[in-house]
């Protein structure tokens, strides 16, 4: 890891806690039941491409005659993809880098062994691993762990329950990342539903009370769901950790990346759900806005009526493409009082390859344009690539998810490259005036120098850091799934010292 420091630089909707779980266990048990590149890694809008990230001009609009027809979507291989000396769990990347993940997770909300257990039975499948072993084996995992969990719950058992309910519910999720390549991918809402019922039975197990929140949002019907914890049940006010995912981690995944972190040191911890992530897309098809200030207002209003949070001492953490929503949400909502971009981004549509960019927005008519697409692009792609296609590109429209949830794909390239390319903080990233942090990833094959270009945008901020993670210290590619743990001692050091704690 390596830190570079310029010199420049209330009343929640309802509370269900341990105390009422415990009390009526016995009688009302719970009810049973990325952008990714294709080769290897998750991200907020990635494909599976040999990416670039440069920011050189999309150049003019060619003449409505010739469009752009690719022929082939191109992919890396594994060793391009995330480096040498990846732990190989499965031989192909993307299937590795995602279950790395869960394999991070191991003494929070996953054990090492479980991870491996899923590893042997999807590998052993007839065909081997596959998404559709994979995504099998991760729900039969989960299944049972949430079975197990209630049982001992009721039989009294807290502690070992609520660890089995907190591992069901990440085996959910990893399962629910594949559903898009498997033979039923209409499974979302269903696998949502049950990882959603395993984490709520997990929380509201934890010693101090957990709340859920329902947080309104300017133009839905649907307010957006909130988590909020706090470190004591003393209603002291403490400084606040909003932790902000990013478009296919789940609620589950937060807790891992920063939220125990966060408790420990004495924060209280606000994890929620926007347009485009959980609840929002799986239940309600609502996309992801890029105007993300919409989304940060409401939450920091509802913050600021509560007794036990420093409205003073509200920081937003943003996960992979988090790290350029809450930097764009900073730049017009002041009272976030730390910025932490992690990693940092700037424009989404440079996770795309270039001549993807070029066909959606310089390819001429939406006509010809979405021709190429559906007779090029899509026929030429492999189905590993086109389940990359599907899940990146599933959020930024409600058509698209509709199309790949009935286990088609996105067939409008026109109107998604234009959806995508609204992501840019080029124009916006100097009205950032809190202290921010921008963290870097080594072999990050998502944002690559992304989080340089943001760094070098935030020219008014009261100050500006740079974290960068390598292989040294096995945090690696993006995120840095091997080790939350060192990725979070160093965030939650730089936040006690901007707050002087």
């Amino acid at each position: 890891m390596v830190a570079i420091t310029p010199a420049d630089s209330k009343g929640p909707a309802h509370s269900t806690g341990s105390a009422a779980r415990r009390a009526t266990a016995e009688a009302n048990a719970p009810s049973r039941r990325s952008l990714l590149f294709a080769a290897g890694a998750v991200g907020a809008a990635g494909v599976a491409a040999a990416c670039t990230t440069d920011s050189e001009s999309l150049g003019r609009p060619v003449a409505a005659s010739t469009p752009a027809t690719p022929t082939t979507l191109p992919i890396t291989s594994a060793q391009a993809a995330l480096g040498g000396g990846t732990f190989a769990l499965f031989q192909q990347s993307d299937l590795n880098f995602q279950t790395l993940f869960a394999l991070g997770a191991s003494g929070s909300t996953a054990v090492a062994g479980e991870v491996a257990a899923v590893v042997a039975q999807s590998s052993s499948a007839p065909g081997g691993a596959t998404y559709q072993s994979v995504y099998d084996s991760f729900i039969a995992m989960a299944n049972q762990l949430q079975s197990d969990a209630i049982d001992a719950e009721r039989a009294g058992r807290f502690t070992t329950a609520r660890s089995r309910y907190l591992r069901s519910a990440k085996y959910y999720a990893q399962a629910l990342y594949w559903v898009l390549g498997t033979s039923t991918p209409g499974a979302e809402a269903e696998v949502y539903r049950a990882m959603t019922a395993s984490f709520n039975s997990g929380v509201d197990l934890f010693d101090t009370p957990v709340e859920h929140l329902e947080i309104p949002l300017s133009g839905a019907r649907q307010p957006m769901p909130g988590w909020f914890f706090r470190p004591a049940d003393d209603n002291k006010a403490r400084p606040t950790l909003v932790i902000n995912n990013g478009s296919d981690g789940q609620h589950v995944d937060l807790l891992t990346q920063g939220g125990f972190a966060a408790l420990e040191r004495g924060y209280n911890v606000l994890i929620f759900e926007g347009p485009g992530q959980g609840s929002m897309l799986f239940l309600h098809n609502m996309a992801f806005r890029p105007e993300w200030e919409q989304v940060i207002t409401p939450v920091i209003d509802m913050l600021e009526r509560r007794s036990d949070v420093r409205s003073d001492q509200i920081a937003v953490r943003g996960i992979s493409f988090g790290g350029e929503l809450v930097p764009r949400a900073a730049a017009f909502e002041h009272r976030i009082a730390a910025v932490i971009a992690d990693p940092g981004s700037t424009r989404t549509v440079l996770d795309y390859p270039e001549f993807l960019r070029k066909l959606g927005l310089d390819g001429g008519t939406k006509e010809q344009v979405n021709q190429a697409w559906n007779d090029a692009i899509i026929k030429g792609s492999t189905p590993e690539q086109l389940f990359a296609l599907k899940k990146s590109l599933e959020i930024f429209s409600p058509v698209a998810h509709d199309e790949v949830k009935a286990g088609g794909h996105p067939t409008d390239w026109y109107d998604l490259s234009r959806a995508v390319a609204a992501y840019d903080l080029d124009t916006v990233a100097q009205k950032i005036t809190a202290p921010t942090l921008v963290t870097w990833y080594q072999d990050d094959a998502s944002f690559k120098d992304q989080p340089m270009a943001l760094y070098a945008l935030l020219t008014h901020v009261k100050r500006r850091d740079l974290i960068k993670f390598t292989a040294a210290d096995g945090a690696q590619y993006h995120c840095g799934p091997m080790a939350p743990q060192v990725v979070n001692e160093a965030i939650l050091d730089w936040l006690d010292d901007v707050f002087r704690r």
